[in-house]
């Protein structure tokens, strides 16, 4: 399977439904997503708007994978529950973990996008 670098950060959309409330149906339309290159959509039978299950080493999540302009090989994910799933609990002692080039895969999946509860549920057995 082919890897990709995982990057998270802020969007205008994140940072808008953040406000409203992180367990609304809004919030989790502009963060339980992945950002994918067209040519790695295309390569793996992804079409916008399909879920994938997303993997590091640290866990995995299922979000809606859209089409973005980002550099071939490489996913974005806005910063929220979905995203903290896929990224370690080590903080290298800086009381930050790495949000950062982080190695990822994904595969298309028929399975719903996890909701605000699953993901809940998934935190707790880590």
């Amino acid at each position: 399977m082919k890897k990709f670098e995982l990057i998270t950060g802020r969007t205008l959309k994140q940072g808008i439904a953040l406000h409203i409330g992180k367990t609304t149906e809004s919030y989790q339309n502009a963060v339980a997503v992945a950002y994918l290159n067209k040519v790695d959509m295309d390569e793996n039978f992804i079409t916008e708007g399909k879920n994938i299950l997303l993997s590091t080493d640290f866990g995995r999540v299922v979000v809606k994978a859209l089409k973005d302009d980002i550099p071939k090989g490489m996913i974005f994910m806005p910063y929220g529950p979905w995203a903290n799933l896929l990224i370690s609990v080590n903080t290298h002692g800086t009381g930050m973990p790495d949000f950062k080039s982080l190695i990822a895969w994904f595969s298309p999946v028929d399975e719903e996008v996890w909701s605000w509860e699953k993901v809940l549920k998934e935190v707790k057995t880590l």
